[in-house]
């Protein structure tokens, strides 16, 4: 017998979700694995308990197909530091939101041009919502 082995799951899928991962295999050139985990990524960002910077992670990840050559080591690397800094840039930013009407306008201005360079994060999204022009006015 192995060790742990808890992060394994045996999926039994009926035959429409069989064939649907059978298709989302063959048009994206998938091994059988990396399309059940594609489908699972997918899943689990759009419910919410996967965050933008792990899923755009995963997603290249398992997007990757038969005949293409594996990431090496380095870009998982570079790939995880990445995620790691949006994590925290994005914690950073829902801080942000959280007292942006006690922030003074030269800091909101300091905040809204960082966040021009991460507009793929969810908070930076909002907090640039926040400093648009119609936000703006309607605030007034």
């Amino acid at each position: 017998m192995g060790g742990f082995q808890g992060h394994k799951y045996v999926l039994f899928f009926n035959r429409k979700l069989y064939l649907a991962t059978v298709r989302l295999q063959a048009e994206r050139g998938l091994g059988k694995s990396y399309s059940a985990l594609l489908v699972c990524v997918e899943g689990l960002h759009s419910m919410g308990y996967l965050n933008d910077a792990d899923y755009e992670v995963y997603k290249e990840k398992y997007s990757v197909g038969l005949d293409v050559e594996p990431l090496n080591p380095k870009k998982i690397k570079q790939q995880e530091t990445k995620a790691n800094r949006d994590r925290q840039l994005n914690r950073h930013y829902e801080e942000v939101l959280k007292q942006w009407n006690t922030l003074k306008e030269k800091t909101k201005r300091f905040h809204l041009k960082k966040a021009e360079e991460n507009k793929h994060l969810k908070f930076v999204r909002e907090v640039l919502k926040l400093g648009s022009p119609q936000e703006t006015e309607a605030q007034k």
